[in-house]
């Protein structure tokens, strides 16, 4: 009968920890990605990985998916404060806040630094020293920090579609992106016989999902949804369809 009683009590507690079915999970997006990330018609977060990813992990959470879109220097301030209960792709150090609990991986991808097909192919990072380079307004991009000093050359702009652009105009040689971005813009862009198909890795690195430690849900709820969808080949069957054909 004890025993019988305290597994009673421990599924009431979980039962209890759980949102209301149909709550409302708010995701924090950035406006500094881009397809496949994300897909915006008037600041609305309409498609791209990062919603069927949120789509899908609502669904195993039974609870109603939102996303409000920021720009990326007001991300963690809105995880701060409580208007967004999560954010994802991201890494601990492209936050400022230690508190944050951080999920098992989301995404694998590799940063890189690509150019056009009429641009010499950089074989190190010490090539870049000087030379203007594409990047994202409030993003940070600790290798080439600590590689290059004051020689790494930023040209802020909003996102990846802006830096592709002023790439492809020649404002600049090289930009630092996403093996995932760009691989998807090498086989759908209108101009993407223009891009180089070399591209020098910068590093690995993985993504996860930042949640505060005493939000609408806990590590273990926002795990075991993902861990599932791995399973059931849901997250599988997201990343390709995101691999258009050449």
């Amino acid at each position: 009968m004890k025993i019988g009683f305290l597994l009673l009590s421990s599924l009431f507690s979980c039962a209890l920890a759980l949102p209301a079915r149909g709550a409302d999970l708010v995701f924090g997006v950035s406006t500094g990605s881009a397809m496949p990330m994300t897909r915006f018609h008037r600041d609305e977060l309409t498609g791209g990985l990062l919603k069927d990813v949120g789509d899908a992990l609502a669904h195993e959470l039974n609870v109603r998916p939102r996303y409000l879109t920021l720009p990326r220097k007001r991300v963690e301030s809105a995880l701060e404060n409580g208007t967004v209960d999560l954010l994802c792709d991201l890494r601990p150090e492209w936050l400022d806040g230690k508190r944050w609990q951080w999920s098992d991986t989301v995404f694998s991808n590799k940063q890189i630094i690509v150019g056009r097909v009429d641009t010499a192919p950089l074989s190190t990072l010490r090539a870049l020293a000087g030379a203007r380079t594409g990047t994202i307004t409030g993003y940070r991009y600790p290798a080439l920090e600590r590689e290059l000093g004051r020689q790494f050359v930023r040209d802020d702009t909003a996102s990846d579609d802006l830096n592709l652009r002023k790439l492809l105009r020649r404002r600049f040689d090289y930009m630092l992106t996403n093996s995932l971005y760009y691989d998807y813009q090498r086989r759908a862009h209108a101009e993407r016989v223009r891009l180089s198909r070399t591209a020098l890795t910068v590093e690995h690195f993985d993504t996860y999902c930042a949640l505060p430690p005493n939000g609408k849900l806990t590590l273990a709820q926002v795990n075991r949804a993902l861990l599932a969808l791995r399973k059931n080949g849901k997250m599988q069957a997201i990343l390709e369809s995101y691999q258009p054909a050449n």
